[in-house]
C-alpha cells in the first residue's frame, strides 16, 4: 500500500506528513478541514483492512474505543473507510513518546517514571471498566505531550483492544497480538486474557522507564519469551538508583500468575507512588480488574471491574461498574525449571500454550480419556513421538504428532498449521542427512498446559551432530496430545 502524500485529502483530512509506522500501519499529522483542527490519521495496513474479520472487529473496538471519555486516553474524533482504506482519526499529540525518550535519556528520575506509569494507569483502568483490555502496553504507545507544567501522558494504540469476557484469547485467526518485550506469560501461551495481562505489561513499562531497558532483553523473541514464561522478575534497583520499594512492585506486577499480580493497574501504581514518597502506603481494599474480589492493599487505587463483553454497550459513556460472572478457573501453577537459552533455528518455534487438557494418552502408553488435565507422561509421550518422527525422517508420522494449528517460529521466520510447519521439516531433511534424534534430560509438566524441555542432539551421518535445547508445548486434539507450539535452539 503506498504512502499518502503530503497535501491529499483523505477521509476529511488534509494529510502533512509520516510521523510513525508499525504492523498495524501508518500514522500521519494531519489537518481535519471541516474543523481547521490538527489531528492524527492511522491508516491500517492494506492486509489487514483485506480480512473481513479483522473488519468487523476493527469497527466494533473503534466505537468502543471512541467511548472511553478519559483525559490519558488518545480522543479518537472517527473511523471508518475511504477507498477501501479503513482509517481512525485521533487527537495529534505534540511531543514524543516513552520508548523514544528512554533511548535518549535512559531510566527516568524514580518519581517521573512512577508519574507517568501512574497516568498510564488511569488510563487502562478507564479501559478496563468498559468492558477493553489494551493487550499492547509498551513504551512506543506512552506518549508524553509538549506544554508547561506537569507532563501529560496518554495511551494510544487501542486500536488492536478486545472485548474482555470469558473466553478471551490471545490470538484472533491465530496471530499474536502485542510486543513481545511487555507480554504476560498467559498471552505468550495462547490462554484467556483479561486486564491484568495489561498490569502485567504496565510492570514492564515502569521497569524500563525506571532502568532504561525492557525486563528481559534477551535478545531474539524466543529467548525472551522463555524469560517471560520462566525468570524471576529483575529487580530494577541493580541497575539503577531507585527505592528498594519498586523492587517489590516490579516483583508484584511481573508474577507469573495473574492472581498473585496487582488485581488493578491503579492498585500498581498506588504501591509505586507510596514506593516514592507520593503517597502514604495504608491498609484498604483492593478489587480485582478480572474477578472483583476484594483483598488487603491500598486505599487510594480506583477499584474497577472488567464487565463481560454482552454488558458493554450501556457502559460506553459511563464506564460503570458491573459485576462479573464467574471466572473460568485458573490453569494449576507450574513448577519452576531450569532456565533454557533462547530459541532458533532447527525445529524452531514458540514456547508454550494453552489447553483444554486431557489425561493419559496412548503417546505415553496409558489409557486414553476424552478430558481432564494432561499428565506429565502425556506431554513427554508427545514429545518422544517427535524425536521418533524426525529421527525416521518421516513426515507422515510428524504430521500425525502435529496439532492442525502447531507454529513454528524461527529467527527470521513463522510457519503456521500443519501442511506449512511439515513442509518446513521436509526441507530439513532434503538437506540434513539425518541418522537420529534423541532426547535427553527430558523435564515435562502436564496441567492445563503441557510442556516439555529437553536437550537435543540431531544425528547426521558423517556431519557434526547439531545440538541445543528444545521445548514443546502439548495440547489436547481429538483425545490425543498433540505438540501445537514448538520452540529450540542450535547451540552455537
Amino acid at each position: 500500500m503506498a504512502d499518502l502524500v503530503p497535501g491529499v485529502q483523505f477521509a476529511g483530512c488534509r494529510i502533512e506528513a509520516v510521523v510513525g509506522r508499525g504492523g498495524m500501519g501508518v500514522i500521519y499529522r494531519a489537518t481535519e478541514l471541516g474543523l481547521n483542527r490538527p489531528v492524527a490519521v492511522k491508516l491500517i495496513a492494506a492486509d489487514r483492512a483485506a480480512d473481513d474479520s479483522f473488519r468487523e472487529r476493527f469497527e466494533r473496538e473503534s466505537r468502543l474505543t471512541a467511548a472511553i471519555d478519559h483525559p490519558n486516553v488518545i480522543p479518537i474524533y472517527g473511523a471508518g473507510e475511504d477507498g477501501g482504506r479503513l482509517y481512525i482519526v485521533m487527537r495529534f499529540v505534540g511531543g514524543t513518546d516513552l520508548q523514544r525518550l528512554v533511548a535518549r535519556e535512559g531510566g527516568l528520575p524514580p518519581e517521573r517514571a512512577v508519574a507517568i506509569v501512574a497516568q498510564m494507569a488511569a488510563a487502562l483502568d478507564a479501559a478496563h471498566a468498559a468492558g477493553l483490555v489494551h493487550r499492547d502496553v509498551k513504551p512506543a504507545n506512552v506518549l508524553l505531550a509538549e506544554g508547561p507544567g506537569d507532563e501529560h501522558v496518554y495511551l494510544s494504540d487501542f486500536g488492536i483492544t478486545r472485548v474482555i469476557d470469558s473466553q478471551t484469547q490471545v490470538t484472533d485467526s491465530g496471530e499474536w497480538v502485542g510486543t513481545v518485550d511487555y507480554m504476560a506469560p498467559e498471552h505468550l501461551q495462547g490462554e484467556p486474557t483479561d486486564a491484568r495481562a495489561d498490569v502485567y505489561a504496565l510492570g514492564c513499562v515502569l521497569y524500563a522507564a525506571l532502568t532504561g531497558k525492557s525486563p528481559f532483553p534477551r535478545g531474539t523473541v524466543p529467548a525472551t519469551m522463555l524469560a517471560h514464561l520462566n525468570d524471576s522478575p529483575p529487580r530494577p534497583s541493580r541497575i539503577a538508583d531507585v527505592p528498594p520499594g519498586l523492587d517489590a512492585v516490579v516483583r508484584r506486577a511481573l508474577a507469573k500468575r495473574p492472581e498473585d499480580r496487582f488485581p488493578s493497574a491503579s492498585d500498581l501504581a498506588a504501591a509505586a507512588l507510596a514506593a516514592v514518597g507520593a503517597t502514604p502506603a495504608t491498609a484498604g481494599g483492593e478489587r480485582s480488574v478480572a474477578r472483583g474480589e476484594a483483598a488487603p492493599a491500598d486505599p487510594h487505587a480506583v477499584a474497577t471491574r472488567v464487565v463481560p463483553a454482552a454488558a458493554t454497550t450501556p457502559l460506553l459513556a459511563k464506564t460503570q461498574v458491573h459485576p462479573l460472572p464467574p471466572p473460568p478457573p485458573s490453569p494449576p501453577p507450574k513448577p519452576r525449571r531450569r532456565r533454557g537459552r533462547a530459541l532458533a533455528l532447527l525445529a524452531g518455534g514458540l514456547v508454550a500454550v494453552a489447553v483444554a487438557g486431557g489425561a493419559i494418552a496412548a503417546l505415553s502408553g496409558g489409557d486414553a480419556q476424552a478430558g481432564g488435565p494432561l499428565t506429565a507422561a502425556e506431554s513427554r509421550g508427545a514429545a518422544e513421538a517427535f524425536a521418533r518422527a524426525y529421527g525416521a525422517e518421516d513426515p507422515r508420522a510428524l504430521a500425525r504428532v502435529l496439532a492442525v494449528n502447531v507454529v513454528r517460529l524461527g529467527p527470521g521466520d513463522v510457519q503456521r498449521g500443519r501442511d506449512a510447519v511439515v513442509g518446513e521439516y521436509r526441507g530439513q531433511f532434503a538437506n540434513f542427512a539425518v541418522r537420529g534424534y534423541r532426547l535427553e534430560d527430558v523435564e515435562a509438566s502436564g496441567g492445563s498446559a503441557g510442556r516439555v524441555s529437553a536437550r537435543y542432539s540431531v544425528e547426521r551421518g558423517a556431519a557434526p551432530a547439531i545440538t541445543g535445547r528444545i521445548v514443546f508445548g502439548v495440547v489436547r486434539e481429538s483425545g490425543e496430545a498433540k505438540i501445537r507450539l514448538i520452540a529450540a535452539e542450535p547451540r552455537a
